[in-house]
């Protein structure tokens, strides 16, 4: 993930188009986040889900943002339709 957002970074400072870049890495990091936090809450149990741990606001969270920056769906469908572009 760092490696992707420092590519990014470079590109974005070199005045390139990083759009795809962009939603690579936001698929990449909203889809490990909701993993690793649905791997803690099978981890605690039933603990895991309570509101006694910040688990259950974290998947909250995690839950929006795979939404307000455009569905994980439209992020995939761009980077495949760009790739596919510079497959032609």
């Amino acid at each position: 993930m760092k490696v992707m957002a420092q590519d990014a970074a470079a590109k974005q400072d070199a005045g390139r188009d990083v759009r795809t870049e962009a939603s690579m890495i936001k698929v990449f990091a909203t889809e490990m986040a909701t993993l690793v936090i649905d791997r803690a809450m099978q981890t605690f149990g039933a603990m895991g889900v309570t509101k006694e741990m910040p688990l259950q606001l974290m998947a909250q969270k995690v839950r929006t943002m795979r939404v307000y920056e455009g569905p994980t769906e439209v992020h995939r469908m761009v980077v495949a339709r760009r790739q596919m572009a510079l497959w032609r």
